[in-house]
């Protein structure tokens, strides 16, 4: 009963010399799958053969079997499947001076795994800035890099010996492993994040686009073009694939929620790009594409790397990682050996709105009250009584009105383009806003009726991009800001309302980058930061007439400036992120009393593009915006042989 070929294999593995018998076990393994096999020894095994042979004796048949069974058990412990290595996810606790930055510290991503994956580097703790931390997996404690302060978004070279990172979303630089000192690969990036790739390029994002620079340094070369053509806005995350046949890249068109941003896939310089799939993330592995989702859900793709194309179906495998700045962010690595770092628990969807005391002690507008998605910006009402917010929802944002304390909350904007940075008119009837039309906060000024009924109007006669709207409590007057340069600020204009001379007047303009204009309840002075001194600062001028005099408020740092009702304090968050409340001292002409802080601004999150928080009338509290749940920032996810458990699930 046992076939020819099999017998003639086995026959060939029992010959006395090690010459006549197989020299690998692949061999044998051939030999046995191989039905055309055969050899001398099996030719002798034929009946005809054995019938011409002397019967052997049973001494020689028992030590012929037991020799059949010693080969049998080796060719087992050879063929045989190995198990697949089980899953293991494990919380990597950092002690309390190593821990995780807080989200936003820094911008961008905080994770990078070595290629190997038996190295984390992280964002964490640093003197005055967060700098980056390298953590070995066999090792109780981690060890901050040398020349990282500031730094965001790391990631290593191909051998593992160097981490590459993004400072102030302009400036790549390059640190050593061994000491070394750090050197700036360039100043003229616009980056959230970048890649090293095995033939020795580091990738980074640009105005327009996505570049590349030698580690040596040199001028930019552009990979890939934003095609404004399709109202591209964004091209972010590249990631270089393995054997430089290419790079990932996160694309985003106007009006788009996270939902619908690409995963995309170039060639190199000039080539077309391959529209692969919906994701806010991706890397590769093993022969597969690793999405995350706006929700947080981690899926794998099988990825054909030399066609730039999918090439089956997907499978999900994790969900809850964590998704962060409304859908744009997210903390995820992967090795080539497929250790999986990442951090869980979503806070997008989880923002409040808080009451915090002068003494600093907080609680809830409305301890019922679930938005059900990401509060960005806030507004009060003159009187109080009404909030009006910025919120997302499914990727897109539009103004929605609640009514003080435990009142409806309505949503007031509809339509294709996101309405932003909303603003109440002095008399409470009606919410200013800025229409979106690119994604990144700016557009033109509208205005639209509190209660819902009506359609938006335009605010001023200007159709251009601003990005902030100040109204003056006497009705006459509208302050705003142009985008200006990559980190969104610009030079300070008004429109005079009610005025057949629609042409903007220009405020304060200059080579540093002037935003947050606050106008006086008096519409006598404008308050505003500026950076020309190399550090932000608050400034006040006279208004209108603001080239006639300038007055420094803040000593040490100063953003985000917010007149009292009474005009008597002006409040700002200082380079200690302290709210400080300045007294104005009244007279001709503008004065500065005393500075007090009154709390640490720490706990709660900031706005984007305007001031993150309100005052009430008599200024006894203020209205900040604070994460929900907030993450277990001490901790970082390792997930480790899972590629084996993916293709269990048929994933080839």
């Amino acid at each position: 009963t046992i076939p020819r070929h099999v017998e003639a294999a086995v026959l060939t593995a029992l010959e006395k010399l090690p010459a006549d018998r197989f020299a690998t076990a692949a061999e044998f393994a051939d030999a046995l799958k191989d039905r055309s096999y055969t050899s001398a020894a099996a030719q002798e095994a034929t009946p005809a053969a054995a019938a011409r042979r002397r019967r052997p004796s049973p001494v020689t048949v028992a030590l012929a079997g037991v020799a059949v069974a010693a080969t049998a058990a080796a060719l087992w412990g050879w063929l045989r499947p190995v198990p697949a290595p089980p899953l293991t996810q494990f919380a990597l606790a950092l002690r309390s001076a190593e821990a995780l930055a807080p989200p936003g510290a820094g911008g961008g991503a905080r994770v990078a795994v070595s290629p190997d994956g038996r190295a984390i580097v992280y964002t964490g703790p640093g003197e005055g800035a967060p700098r980056l931390w390298l953590r070995r997996l066999d090792q109780l404690a981690g060890t901050p890099i040398t020349g990282t302060e500031g730094a965001a978004s790391p990631f290593f070279s191909p051998d593992g010996r160097r981490i590459g990172f993004i400072k102030g979303g302009a400036t790549v630089r390059i640190a050593s492993l061994d000491g070394a000192p750090t050197v700036t690969l360039t100043d003229k990036a616009n980056s959230t994040g970048g890649d090293w790739s095995d033939d020795d390029w580091v990738y980074f994002e640009v105005d327009s686009g996505v570049a590349r620079l030698r580690p040596s340094g040199g001028t930019p070369e552009l990979v890939h073009k934003i095609d404004q053509d399709k109202n591209e806005v964004g091209a972010e995350w590249p990631f270089a694939l393995p054997g430089a046949k290419g790079i990932l890249v996160r694309t985003r068109r106007a009006g788009q929620g996270p939902a619908d941003y690409d995963i995309v896939a170039i060639k190199g310089p000039g080539a077309p790009r391959h529209v692969l799939t919906h994701g806010i993330y991706a890397r590769y592995a093993a022969g597969r594409l690793f999405v995350v989702t706006a929700e947080g859900k981690l899926i794998a793709i099988p990825f054909d790397t030399d066609k730039l194309e999918l090439s089956g179906a997907p499978v999900a495998l994790l969900d809850g990682i964590g998704v962060r700045t409304a859908g744009f962010n997210v903390d995820f690595a992967l090795s080539r050996t497929g250790t999986l770092v990442y951090t869980s628990g979503s806070t997008l969807g989880s923002r409040r709105p808080v009451w915090v005391t002068r003494e600093g002690l907080a609680s809830a507008v409305d301890a019922s009250w679930d938005p059900q998605g990401l509060i960005t910006n806030i507004a009060l009402s003159l009187d109080g009584k009404q909030l009006a917010v910025e919120l997302t929802r499914n990727g897109k944002a539009d103004i929605w009105v609640k009514q003080l304390p435990t009142g409806p909350f309505s949503r007031i904007t509809f339509g294709d383009t996101a309405g932003v940075r909303p603003v109440w008119s002095p008399d409470g009837r009606d919410v200013y806003f800025i229409l979106d039309r690119s994604g990144t906060g700016v557009g033109p000024l509208l205005t639209h009726r509190a209660d819902g009924t009506g359609v938006a109007r335009p605010l001023v006669p200007s159709r251009a991009d601003y990005g902030q709207i100040v109204p003056s409590r006497d009705g006459r007057w509208i302050v705003s800001r142009t985008p200006g340069n990559t980190s969104g600020s610009g030079d300070i204009f008004g429109f005079r309302l009610g005025s057949s001379d629609s042409t903007p007047v220009t405020l304060v303009a200059s080579p540093a980058n002037e935003l947050f204009p606050s106008l006086s309840p008096d519409a006598r002075w404008l308050a505003y930061t500026s950076n020309e001194s190399g550090t932000p600062e608050v400034y006040v001028r006279p208004f209108p007439e603001t080239a006639t005099a300038k007055w420094q408020v803040s000593t040490a740092g100063g953003a985000q400036p917010l007149w009292a009702a009474s005009g008597r304090e002006l409040y700002y968050i200082n380079g200690k992120r302290d709210l400080v409340a300045a007294e104005v001292r009244a007279g001709a002409a503008f004065a500065v009393g005393e500075q007090r802080v009154l709390f640490s601004t720490a706990p709660y999150t900031g706005g984007s593009g305007i001031p993150g928080y309100a005052a009430t009338a008599d200024g006894r509290r203020f209205m900040f915006t604070q994460e929900g749940e907030p993450l277990q920032e001490s901790e970082l996810v390792v997930a480790q042989g899972w590629l084996p458990q993916l293709q269990a699930k048929g994933a080839k």
